[in-house]
């Protein structure tokens, strides 16, 4: 027996617990948490990982960042200044993001240009997650891991928006995790983030 596990928030599907085994499900059976389709689910395999080998890249040759990635980071510090009562500093970091993001946003083309943005991130989360190991920063780790499944959850939407077009999201909502950046598509979003766990007023209706 197998076992399946979302890519998105971590639910598993035990082929030796349901009825029904995962390959014989429907091709329209999404996951009972977080709504992520069929093709988000990877079978679960045991895996050695290899000894670590490769060092952290010098200054220099480190990947210069996206607008969008200096966006968020900018966006973040501003979450991180509100919990701190530092109105100005909030402000300030606000502007900056509005800033890049506007900049972001020129630059972004079409779809095609974003799914390639999104799978270039895609490939960066396994070597971060060499790193953080190394290091054992647990924080680092869990940023990562926020952060992927967002990214693995973006990539599914791309995927299934180009594959139905304005079907895939007519008569529906759009909602999206302030905290973690969890998107969800349906009516009414879920009662609990399945990635950062945040309560369901923190997943806003994106306007």
């Amino acid at each position: 027996m197998k076992k399946y596990e979302c890519t998105i928030c971590g639910y598993i599907y035990d082929d030796a617990k349901e009825s029904v085994k995962f390959e014989d499900l429907s091709d329209d059976w999404t996951c009972p948490i977080c709504g992520a389709p069929k093709s988000a689910f990877k079978e679960i395999k045991e895996e050695h990982k290899e000894e670590i080998k490769e060092e952290i890249e010098e200054a220099e040759d480190l990947k210069e960042m996206s607008n969008s990635e200096i966006a968020y980071i900018c966006s973040n510090l501003a979450k991180a200044c509100e919990k701190e009562y530092l109105k100005e500093e909030e402000n300030l970091f606000t502007e900056l993001y509005n800033h890049y993001i506007s900049k972001e946003k020129e630059e972004s083309g079409n779809l095609d240009n974003v799914k390639d943005k999104v799978s270039e991130d895609t490939k960066e989360y396994e070597k971060a997650f060499e790193i953080v190991d190394k290091y054992q920063d647990r924080g680092a780790k869990r940023v990562l891991t926020w952060s992927s499944k967002a990214t693995n959850m973006m990539n599914v939407i791309i995927n299934n928006y180009k594959e139905k077009g304005l079907d895939y999201i007519k008569n529906t909502k759009i909602w999206v995790c302030d905290i973690c950046g969890f998107i969800y598509i349906g009516d009414v979003p879920p009662a609990v983030c399945p990635i950062c766990k945040v309560p369901s007023f923190k997943i806003l209706e994106v306007k």
